[in-house]
């Protein structure tokens, strides 16, 4: 087939045109992003149960549901928070299920459970958060007073339709205002002066707020809607009757209390730059392309915006926009420098003519290789990117090969079509071959599980079909273009090889004759000494650092604020206010948002745990230049802690990949919550001593000052009351009770009740709370709760975890900077010694399990990456020893991306590994054209000496080459200092160099070693 594209070279050429062409425009269609979108498998049950402790949450919510959970297949894991009032359980799902149906069992089975739960349970909502990250965030800034930014919640709220109705935009996410609520507030003096009991105001509400749909019926021959009217207005509500007065009149709401819509007390308290603020963040759908999307919200933002008070002003205060601009600028350079780079190196050894059709390979290559991405679900993003980059040194490997015989065949006097021809029928089995050991090697990474699968999966992807591509246009475009060439070429010119064409060949005879003449004397002592050197190397392993995902180099720096559990959000917020201007005295920080209450909305992937009044988030922007986020975190860590003992702060930074949780997390587990907990302290107190530690946090906090109404059930029983009638009364007049949602018409409010207002002045006075008591004899009586119940002060826990059911408390432990390893080794020589009850069970998990995770996977796929090249190696030279010695050349580069690594003391984590295993694709192409022309030679008649010798003779110069263009394209990369993929650039290039002279000393040893013993056998069997 190749044979006739190359004679039918018009035909030929015009179709690589058309798809040149398919492959230009998918490039402007391809989405751009600042990392491949990652999917995480999660979603999350919320069920809010007003005023429930944490013990009564767990029992009559949680574990209800965590049943049910165990029962449906395609959930890996689920862990939950029984904390005060509601109850989180966030699933893990299995990859490769449809996800959307296992959601939809969970959906039916929370139904079916819901009907168990007591009275003034909420329904439980399910959140998908399959999705992770935001297009843009802006904020709504003021000098005035908070009111005015609650002003503009309706507003705001039509803001929200208007950009969710945007195509692209999944949702939005308002912060700092809050919403409005229909409060009902009755005085009790003015009810026990009407006789009104609360059971009477509670029946009438329902009566009118819970009607049953009527349905339909039939009139004149059609369907008629059948409806009765509901209150719409406020000035109603406030007439609704509920109940007879002692005098026998109706009494209204407005008689015994009033009605109105007010603002529900905040959540959130959003300071930016000092101003009150409001935070606005869009929320983008799956496939989008970030700038084009981003360009419509702002236009469509800044088109809102003209309504604004004057007084009011909105600032963008993250777009991803911007870092995808970024990123792709300096990607974008490195790019044009590594095409420049690799067309330098192709010519050194090259001609003129031949190193401009190699470097007509590079853009033509990526094009074509950019058709099959949009079907791949691949887009622009700086690991497609610097996918191309990697493959920029590979793909040229195959023009230059082709080349580089066809020029042998001029030589040797063939005509222009026959060298074209005869040269790259000499090398297509072998480029072929190569090219299937790449595609086998990137093949198993595509199907890498979780969230680092599709973090990693565009760099495979954009390998394989780049390199295919290039593979069809070495042997096509190149032949065709040297047969043009060749026709109107009339003399050998000046620097015919390139400008280093003679020291090439004189360093390929020296090789040659030279070395490779001493090689073949004595090939087992070179191949044993070579083996033992390179698995010495491996020795360097354990003094190379271990970065999972190192920390991005950006300018935010994430400080998380818990409190005291008891601290009101008020309260919370003015010690973070503290906190904010003590780090405003640092010249190297140039920007803090205060985000008090449930923190910071999902923009750097650092969720605050637990969230409530007394926690928060400030999110530092630090001038890089000056000083970078780690040096940030690492100077203000300590700081925090000296100077605000009574507070809990912990410092973070982006990380450069998908969030894989804390550097190290101790798990305990059991049944009893107390035992787990003195466990917990007693960790949490070893490990904060280790001078490694910078910071220990857990999920259970501090415990909760906690208010006991003690009830004396002989007198309860005496008057019949139940303690759900004093729950009611208790909580009338703290927070409320929830009775129902009012429909004005354009939008729903939620109702609450309270009595004597929200009593949260002060301690709750039992003398002038009352229920309804009955006696034997006589109507029903008045008793206040001070004679029923009696105050005690005590704690309790805050928080109750769970993991796939069973009670489970995480220590999250941050080590100081540089210092993970060592701690993460005295950690398990602590655990090792530490004795606890066989009932209980410790784990270590966070990044370390994660990593663990991450390299037994890996492990599995490069063995199966080993396997797939042995059998196309083994199909090629048809013998089962040659493929082992060329995959022998995987195991020498391995050791040289070791040396790499220790030198520049780079860590260890997954990009290296994604290097190392890179690796083994790359290397054996060099082996393979090596060994495959020995084998030319000995079929030919010459001797096995001689078709060495020859084969290194003619073989080094594209070896060279192909090297040395590999390691050029990633140089830009390895030098720009870029956190993430320095070290998968170091790993390859290092691997590269070193394998390259392995490759050229121990294969040729080698394989000689492994033909004199075949030779042997078959002289005995002769």
């Amino acid at each position: 087939m190749f044979d006739w594209l190359i004679k039918k070279s018009k035909i030929t050429l015009m179709l690589l045109f058309f798809l040149t062409l398919i492959g230009l425009i998918t490039f402007f269609q391809l989405p751009q992003r600042e990392i491949p979108e990652i999917s995480l498998p999660v979603a999350s049950i919320s069920t809010i149960y007003p005023g429930a402790n944490p013990g009564t949450v767990e029992r009559s919510i949680t574990v209800p549901i965590e049943e049910e959970l165990e029962r449906i297949e395609g959930i890996s894991k689920h862990s939950s928070i029984s904390a005060a009032g509601v109850s989180t359980i966030i699933l893990e799902l299995e990859d490769g299920i449809d996800q959307d149906k296992v959601l939809s069992k969970v959906s039916q089975a929370i139904t079916n459970v819901s009907t168990t739960f007591p009275d003034g349970v909420l329904s439980p909502t399910i959140s998908d958060d399959r999705a992770i990250g935001a297009l843009s965030s802006y904020h709504l800034v003021t000098d005035d007073a908070y009111e005015e930014l609650y002003a503009l919640q309706p507003m705001v709220t039509e803001w929200q339709r208007a950009i969710e109705a945007v195509t692209g935009i999944k949702g939005t996410i308002v912060k700092g205002i809050p919403d409005q609520e229909l409060l009902l507030t009755l005085e009790q003096e003015k009810m026990n002066e009407f006789g009104i009991l609360l059971p009477s105001v509670l029946a009438a509400l329902e009566g009118e707020f819970d009607q049953v749909p009527l349905g339909k019926e039939e009139r004149n021959g059609s369907l008629s809607q059948l409806t009765l009217p509901v209150i719409k207005d406020v000035d109603q509500v406030g007439k609704l009757v509920v109940g007879i007065s002692n005098e026998g009149e109706a009494v209204a709401l407005n008689d015994i209390g009033q009605v109105e819509i007010k603002y529900v007390s905040p959540t959130d308290i959003i300071t930016y730059e000092g101003k009150r603020a409001i935070s606005f963040t869009v929320i983008p759908e799956k496939g989008i392309d970030v700038p084009s999307l981003h360009r419509t919200i702002d236009e469509r933002l800044s088109e809102l915006s003209k309504d604004l008070p004057s007084t009011v002003s909105i600032d963008l205060f993250y777009t991803q926009d911007s870092i995808v601009t970024e990123i792709f600028t300096d990607l974008a350079i490195s790019f044009i420098i590594a095409v420049i780079v690799v067309i330098i190196v192709t010519l050194l050894g090259l001609n003129l003519a031949s190193a401009v059709i190699v470097a007509l390979a590079i853009p033509t290559s990526i094009l074509l290789g950019l058709i099959p991405l949009p079907y791949l679900g691949v887009d622009l993003n700086q690991i497609s990117i610097i996918g191309f980059i990697i493959a920029l040194g590979i793909l040229v490997d195959d023009a230059i090969v082709v080349n580089d015989n066809i020029e042998r065949r001029y030589k040797l006097g063939d005509s222009p079509l026959d060298g074209a021809l005869n040269g790259t029928r000499e090398v297509r089995v072998s480029i072929i071959t190569s090219t299937l050991a790449i595609v086998f090697t990137f093949l198993p990474l595509v199907f890498i599980t979780g969230s680092g699968g599709d973090f990693i999966r565009a760099l495979p992807s954009v390998l394989i079909t780049t390199i295919i591509a290039s593979t069809i246009i070495s042997l096509t475009l190149v032949p065709i273009y040297r047969i043009w060439r060749q026709r109107k070429r009339k003399a050998e010119r000046k620097f015919d090889n390139g400008l280093l064409g003679k020291p090439i060949d004189q360093l390929a005879n020296w090789y040659a004759d030279k070395v490779l003449g001493s090689i073949v004397r004595k090939p087992l002592r070179v191949g044993i000494l070579g083996l033992v050197l390179c698995t010495a190397v491996y020795g360097l392993v354990p003094f190379i650092p271990v970065v999972f995902f190192p920390s991005a180099d950006r300018q935010e720096v994430t400080v998380d604020v818990i409190a005291p559990v008891q601290m009101t959000l008020e309260q919370t917020d003015e010690l973070m206010t503290s906190i904010e201007e003590r780090m405003r005295e640092d010249e190297g920080i140039i920007e803090v948002t205060r985000f008090t209450g449930s923190g910071v909305p999902p923009l750097f992937g650092s969720a605050l745990t637990g969230p409530g009044e007394n926690t928060g988030q400030l999110l530092v922007r630090v001038k890089k230049e000056k000083q970078s986020a780690e040096e940030t975190i690492s100077k203000w860590s300590d700081i925090l802690q000296e100077e605000f003992p009574s507070v809990e702060t912990k410092l973070t930074t982006i990380e450069a990949g998908p969030p894989v949780g804390a550097p190290i997390a101790v798990k305990v587990s059991g049944n009893e919550i107390e035992s787990i907990l003195d466990i917990v302290n007693d960790l949490r107190n070893s490990i904060a001593i280790m001078e490694e530690t910078r910071t220990v946090v857990d999920d259970v906090g501090e415990p909760l000052p906690t208010t006991i109404f003690e009830p004396d059930r002989s007198i309860l029983n005496d008057y019949g009351i139940s303690m759900k009638e004093i729950s009611q009364q208790i909580r009338l007049v703290t927070e409320g009770i929830p009775v129902g949602q009012f429909d004005d018409g354009f939008n729903y409010y939620d109702m609450r009740l309270v009595i004597q207002g929200e009593g949260r002045q002060g301690d709750v006075d039992l003398s002038q709370l009352a229920v309804v008591g009955e006696t034997n004899q006589g109507p029903p009586t008045i008793v206040n709760l001070d004679e029923l119940l009696t105050i005690k002060s005590s704690e309790e826990i805050q928080r109750i975890p769970h993991e796939n059911g069973v009670r489970t408390v995480t220590l999250r432990v941050y080590p100081r900077e540089d210092m993970k390893a060592s701690l993460e080794t005295k950690i398990y020589d602590y655990l090792d010694s530490y004795t606890y009850s066989e009932d209980y069970t410790i784990s270590v998990g966070g990044e370390t399990e994660a990593r663990s995770d991450f390299f037994i996977e890996v492990g599995k796929l490069f063995i199966v990456v080993v396997f797939l090249i042995y059998i196309v190696m083994a199909i090629q030279f048809y013998s089962l020893s040659t493929p082992i010695l060329v995959m022998s050349t995987v195991y020498l580069a391995i050791s040289g991306a070791v040396i790499g690594l220790f030198i520049t003391q780079t860590g260890l984590g997954f990009m290296a590994m994604m290097g190392v295993v890179s690796l083994a694709g790359i290397v054996v192409r060099n082996s393979i054209v090596l060994i495959e022309f020995i084998e030319q030679r000995v079929k030919s008649g010459s001797l096995l000496k001689e078709a060495v010798i020859e084969a290194g003779r003619a073989r080094l110069r594209p070896i060279l080459l192909t090297a040395l263009t590999a390691i050029a394209a990633l140089v830009p990369i390895a030098l720009s200092g870029d956190v993430l993929f320095t070290p998968l650039a170091i790993s390859i290039i290092s691997g590269i160099f070193f394998s390259t002279f392995f490759t050229l000393l121990l294969v040729p040893a080698l394989y000689t070693v492994i033909a004199k013993r075949k030779m042997k056998k078959l002289e005995k069997v002769s």
